[in-house]
C-alpha cells in the first residue's frame, strides 16, 4: 500500500512525502525535495509543512535572483 503528497512547481521544485511503514516499528513519513530527503516526520501533516516551508524559503532566493537578473538585462 502506497500513500502520499506531492507539491510540484514548475519544473523548479518537486516536493514529496511518502508514508514508510517497517514491521514493528511506528509508521514514518518520509519528506524530500527534488529527490532529497528533508527529513523523517512521526505525522504527515508536519512533514508537508516542512516540505512547503522549504519551498517557500527557495522560491523566495529564486524570485529574489530573477528580479536581480532581469534588471541587469534591463541595462544591457
Amino acid at each position: 500500500m502506497c500513500e502520499g503528497w506531492s507539491l510540484e512547481i514548475g519544473m523548479a521544485f518537486r516536493g514529496s512525502v511518502l508514508r514508510r511503514d517497517i514491521s514493528g516499528q511506528p509508521t514514518t513519513w518520509m519528506a524530500r525535495i527534488n529527490s532529497t530527503g528533508v527529513g523523517e516526520f512521526l505525522e504527515r501533516e508536519i512533514a508537508m509543512r516542512r516540505v512547503e516551508e522549504l519551498i517557500q524559503s527557495s522560491m523566495a532566493l529564486v524570485l529574489h535572483d530573477w528580479e536581480l537578473y532581469r534588471a541587469q538585462k534591463a541595462k544591457r
